[in-house]
């Protein structure tokens, strides 16, 4: 499966479907299933290695203050922004305060979406999608889709609570409580020496945004 047939594939969904998660998982396995195993384990391939792409710190402050701080639900987050389409897609890695354009649906998680190649593969072949994946082509893969991507200045900074208004204005506006607006909840773990490296360089340049505390 191409890029463009991926992208093209979620948008024929999508047009369909909007946002009903259910009706939008039958109809991409439908669709998988239809097109054969090789192109449901492409979906897959495609689908990992754009998680993989997204999973940056400043993003994940964006997605926190929509209520996926976790682990696990930054990966459910990042599974159900892919949903949406290549142009939010793209978009939130450019400017993550876009994210306050879209519109939730049933929620900003979609767990199920990101094992729908999975799925498609087990009942077509029986084979697990997972144990296909080829370390060197899963690479080759994200390298490929990478060469899209236009990052934010600040996409791998793990900002701090009082940081957010000044770079994720909107997003800030529209989840925020104003009686909750000085007590956001940073969730970063400072022993790990990840996070430690990532705030070395300090935050990008502020812009001229509004701040709304």
């Amino acid at each position: 499966m191409s890029k463009d047939g991926f992208w093209n594939l979620i948008a024929e969904v999508n047009d369909a479907c909007g946002q009903d998660q259910d009706k939008y998982m039958d109809m991409l396995k439908a669709r998988l299933k239809e097109q054969g195993p090789d192109h449901a384990q492409g979906f897959h391939d495609i689908v990992h290695a754009y998680e993989d792409l997204a999973n940056k710190y400043g993003l994940w402050s964006a997605s926190g203050l929509m209520g996926h701080a976790t682990d696990d639900g930054f990966i459910d987050f990042r599974s159900w922004l892919i949903s949406q389409g290549k142009e939010a897609y793209f978009a939130a890695l450019k400017e993550p305060d876009t994210l306050a354009d879209l519109d939730p649906g049933d929620g900003y998680w979609f767990e199920s979406f990101a094992y729908a190649g999975y799925y498609a593969l087990k009942e077509l072949t029986g084979e697990d999608a997972f144990d296909n994946m080829s370390e060197d082509n899963g690479r080759r893969i994200k390298e490929s889709l990478k060469a899209d991507i236009e990052y934010n200045e600040g996409i791998n900074y793990p900002y701090e609570a009082l940081d957010l208004p000044d770079y994720f204005p909107r997003l800030y506006q529209k989840f925020v409580e104003p009686e909750q607006r000085l007590s956001c909840i940073n969730h970063w773990n400072y022993d790990d020496p990840a996070i430690r490296e990532a705030r070395l360089a300090g935050p990008p340049p502020k812009s001229e945004s509004k701040n709304i505390l």
